[in-house]
């Protein structure tokens, strides 16, 4: 069997899926680095934004994390992506 993931829309309009979802202290530490993100005005979806919550998250305990972003076109005008996060790579 797979690992269990899960999903979650965060207010930049991100959706992200989470492996492992049923470690909550890297769900947390996801929440955290994308709060923090959002709250920086770095860059508020996509590419820009997932290496910046990746980088926090390596900083924050989890060297391997790892997070691949897919966007369509329609979707980069509408600022939405969606993201997969890897805690182990």
């Amino acid at each position: 069997m797979g690992a269990e993931v899960v999903e979650m829309t965060t207010m930049m309009h991100i959706k992200a899926r989470l492996v492992p979802w049923d470690d909550p202290d890297f769900v947390r530490a996801f929440e955290l680095a994308r709060e923090a993100t959002e709250q920086s005005d770095c860059c508020p979806d996509g590419p820009r934004a997932a290496e910046r919550v990746q980088h926090l998250l390596r900083e924050g305990g989890y060297p391997r994390a790892r997070i691949e972003v897919r966007q369509t076109v329609e979707e980069a005008l509408e600022h939405v992506s969606h993201w997969s996060v890897f805690r182990d790579g």
